[in-house]
């Protein structure tokens, strides 16, 4: 059992930090709080189909430890991979709502995260200072907490989801290469140090959004941007009378002989447009 200590279905710890490898057994259920803290030379951990909880600081300062699979883990505890600065793999399940405070601060390694639909909240430091990481997909979040991704400087783009409601104090300061911002949502809570010391960044929104506004206060570039789109045919006419109201569209001629132009706009918009020029006959 590769030394482990196992009490009532919980890994405790290990008798030898000097170890390498660790499989945990089947029937294990959680691994205990600070079990392999500073295990320096563990570089490889495999984990049960039972296991379901990982405590906080379980495997913080691993430096060597390369990948972890978490497809079963239902709850991390606060920094349980901290310090993992070889860590460059992980895989999250179904089960996991939330990632705590600093679960993976200082994972220096870690180029790309897929954080799933079911994970609605990022805990305060994240993945702060993990300064190799470029690729973030955020898929169902709905808060990102502070400091979350304080000192993130590889990440170039970034896209939230319309789930997306809250983005707190410093979460992206210091991201120095940020470039392109997409925020979905047009009733976004963006505090004022989200992005403190990102000077080049552009926000993609839905113009007059929260993030729009957000923009204006701090000085950030501002693109317009169509997030969810409708469409439908219409006369030059009509695009006259929608482009003079300043509602953002995207206008494509289809037939000139026929005089039908497809616009491409906002759902936020359609009501403005049927009552410009009539609801779409096409439904």
């Amino acid at each position: 059992m590769n030394n482990l200590i196992i009490e009532n279905n919980i890994v405790r710890g290990c008798t030898d930090k000097d170890i390498l490898r660790i499989e945990i057994p089947e029937g294990v259920v959680a691994i205990g709080d600070n079990a392999f803290s500073n295990f320096e030379k563990l570089y490889n951990v495999s984990f049960p189909c039972s296991l379901v909880k990982i405590g906080s600081n379980a495997f913080n300062h691993c430096a060597e430890l390369k990948s972890i699979d978490l497809n079963n883990v239902n709850f991390i505890g606060e920094y349980a991979f901290s310090g993992c600065s070889s860590l460059y793999e992980i895989t999250f399940g179904e089960d996991i709502g939330y990632l705590c405070n600093g679960t993976f601060l200082g994972c220096s390694s870690l180029e790309e995260i897929v954080i799933p639909q079911n994970i609605t909240y990022i805990g305060c430091e994240c993945f702060r200072d993990c300064t190799s990481l470029s690729s973030v997909d955020i898929k169902g979040v709905m808060e990102i907490d502070n400091n979350a991704f304080e000192h993130c400087t590889s990440i170039y783009n970034i896209s939230f989801p319309p789930s997306l409601i809250n983005i707190s104090s410093n979460a992206f300061s210091f991201c120095e290469n940020l470039k392109t911002v997409v925020i979905q949502n047009r009733f976004i809570d963006i505090d004022e140090t989200a992005f403190e010391y990102d000077v080049n960044i552009i926000i993609k929104a839905v113009q007059f959004s929260t993030a729009y506004n957000y923009t204006q206060q701090h000085g950030f570039s501002f693109c317009p941007t169509i997030i969810d789109n409708d469409y439908r045919v219409i006369s030059s006419k009509e695009l006259s009378r929608i482009s003079k109201a300043g509602i953002l569209i995207r206008a494509k001629q289809l037939d000139a002989s026929k005089d039908e132009m497809l616009i491409i706009f906002d759902k936020s918009a359609k009501e403005k447009i049927d009552k410009l020029i009539g609801g779409n006959k096409d439904g």
